[in-house]
């Protein structure tokens, strides 16, 4: 993946900077394996403190756990300050003050929405693609086998790879010489490669555990998010001022959306229902823009009105992964 000045500007300004984000997600999404996102659902709300998230968490004896949990909230959390909310109608009155992308103490909470929305239109990438090549897959011959698994398999994979090289992109890659690597104790650190195994572990997975473990990676992402909202007296974060009765969080890890319609869509490609998948396609296109609009406002809320993105705009750079 080529480094352009502009990734090298927000690797060096804010991807090393706020590693935490990927610590904590990566942490969060582990969890998710083996516990209910309801256990932890309202827990930003009470805006907990690090020993409470190390007992929710379950963290016992593991001091790189212990550390991830207690710099992500008594050092980055506790840095966001309450937040001016103004009335829902009042469109043109934004707070004030110098909370652009790179401001210091919200650098965390932008990556984290970052994160959060590069994840859907990782999704939203493929769906486009799929529709324009008027649904058709471009599968290699090794993958004709796969009958009605094709389009869920390609879908997989497609998150997978764009989700390792973002991944790659936003963590540090400077090498160490082998002679330093073995005379430093890396026992009581989480690596790089530690944060990418966790976070992409599962690649050969069935089709439902496909969807599950897409849906527990945007869980964890909201998770961090909504810690970090909640910090700054924001509970509700991602419901639009345009669409306020609909609460895109609840949209977003909802069954109605990706547990249900990407696998309606691929059992209507592959006993080639067209009419069907047209009617799933338009369902699903109706959440997928309502999710970024949520997205989009979150992220509008937390720089005070300053950073209004397009819909499949990101706030950092993403490299080359969606020319692939």
């Amino acid at each position: 993946m080529p480094e352009s000045g502009t990734i090298l500007y927000d690797l060096n300004k804010v991807f090393i900077p706020c590693r935490t984000v990927l610590e904590m997600e990566a942490f969060t999404s582990l969890f998710l394996e083996y516990y209910n996102y309801d256990e932890i659902k309202e827990l930003p709300e009470s805006q907990p403190s690090s020993e409470k998230l190390i007992e929710k968490f379950r963290v016992i004896d593991c001091e790189p756990l212990e550390h991830i949990i207690e710099y992500f909230i008594d050092v980055i959390v506790s840095k966001l300050k309450p937040i001016v909310m103004y009335e829902r109608d009042h469109h043109d009155r934004f707070r004030m003050g110098n909370v652009e992308a790179y401001t210091k103490t919200r650098l965390c909470l932008f990556l984290a929405l970052h994160r959060l929305k590069l994840k859907f239109l990782i999704i939203k990438n493929f769906m486009d693609k799929f529709k324009e090549k008027k649904y058709n897959l471009e599968i290699s011959e090794d993958k004709e086998h796969l009958g009605a698994h094709k389009f869920l398999s390609s879908f997989y994979e497609d998150y997978y790879e764009k989700n390792i090289m973002n991944l790659k992109l936003m963590l540090s890659s400077k090498r160490m010489s082998e002679r330093v690597s073995k005379l430093m104790d890396t026992s009581k650190i989480i690596t790089n490669e530690d944060i990418i195994n966790a976070i992409t572990f599962k690649k050969y997975l069935d089709d439902k555990n496909r969807i599950k473990f897409i849906m527990k990676e945007i869980k964890a992402s909201i998770f961090v998010c909504r810690v970090m909202f909640a910090q700054m007296d924001v509970y509700k974060p991602f419901i639009t001022t345009a669409e306020a009765m609909i609460d895109v969080e609840e949209m977003m890890i909802s069954q109605d959306f990706i547990p249900e319609l990407i696998p309606a869509i691929s059992q209507c490609y592959a006993e080639k229902r067209m009419s069907q998948l047209d009617d799933c396609f338009r369902a699903y296109e109706f959440m997928m823009h309502r999710v970024l609009e949520g997205i989009n406002y979150a992220i509008k809320i937390a720089s005070g009105g300053q950073i209004i993105l397009e819909l499949d705009s990101t706030i950092y750079n993403t490299g080359n992964i969606f020319e692939i």
